[in-house]
This record gives C-alpha cells, sequence and structure tokens, in this order.
C-alpha cells in the first residue's frame, strides 16, 4: 500500500466545524446534493449500515507511535429528494483526524456506488472536490 501522500487533497473551503457530542463523540456533517432522487429514509438506513467503517492504521505504515484501530458510524439524513446531511462520527477528537480523508475521498465513492452521481459538496461543484478529476 502506498503512503499516503497529502497533496491528493483538494482544499474543501467550507468544511463544516466538528461537533463536540455531549456523550464524548465527534461528528462532523456535509450537505450533499445528488444527480438522481434518494431513495427514502428507511432504505437509506439499510444501505447505510454497509457504509460504517472500521479503520486500522498501521504504525509502520504511516509513521505512528503505535498501530491504532478507530470505529466510525456514518448517518444519512435525506433532507430533500436529491439532498441529504451525511454525519461521519466517531468516538474521540483525536481520531476524527484519521477519518478526515475518508469522509471526502472515500465515502463519497462508496455513496456514489450507493446513490449515483454526487452533483455537490457542501454547495460546492464536482470538479471542486472530486479526485476523479
Amino acid at each position: 500500500m502506498a503512503k499516503y501522500d497529502a497533496s491528493q487533497i483538494k482544499v474543501l473551503k467550507n468544511i463544516p466545524d466538528l461537533e463536540q457530542l455531549k456523550n464524548g463523540e465527534c461528528r462532523r456533517t456535509y450537505l450533499y446534493r445528488f444527480v438522481n432522487i434518494l431513495p427514502e429514509q428507511n432504505e437509506i438506513e439499510r444501505i447505510v449500515s454497509s457504509v460504517s467503517k472500521k479503520f486500522t492504521f498501521s504504525k509502520e505504515l504511516y509513521e505512528l507511535p503505535e498501530d491504532v484501530e478507530i470505529y466510525t458510524s456514518v448517518i444519512i439524513e435525506r433532507s430533500q429528494d436529491y439532498e441529504a446531511k451525511i454525519s461521519i462520527v466517531t468516538t474521540s477528537v483525536w481520531e476524527e483526524r484519521y477519518v478526515f480523508v475518508f469522509g471526502l475521498r472515500t465515502l463519497p465513492r462508496k455513496l456514489e456506488e450507493e446513490f449515483g452521481i454526487i452533483e455537490s459538496l457542501q454547495g460546492l461543484p464536482r470538479d471542486r472536490w472530486s479526485f476523479d478529476n
């Protein structure tokens, strides 16, 4: 596996703030707009279970002091036919930095597999954030 290269990240200027939840978890919520009409909420909830993720970061591969395992969950709330608020929840603030790239790179790809092409992310058109350009 290739070492992570930060140059691959395109800057998303309006990244939402990280929210600290009462139970100690952290959440960052993005607004997605899709080209296709989204399924109803109950179907979205069935699909989203396959998107939740366990991350393992190898200390050798990522030059960390020790191996790190992180669990995240993804919450999708259909707000309109074509729009959804999509949150990534982690168990603590320090974990969020590890899954940040997941939220901006891997998650959009997974969402497109399930829901079709993403028209915009945080109001920005596809060419401003997509890695497929």
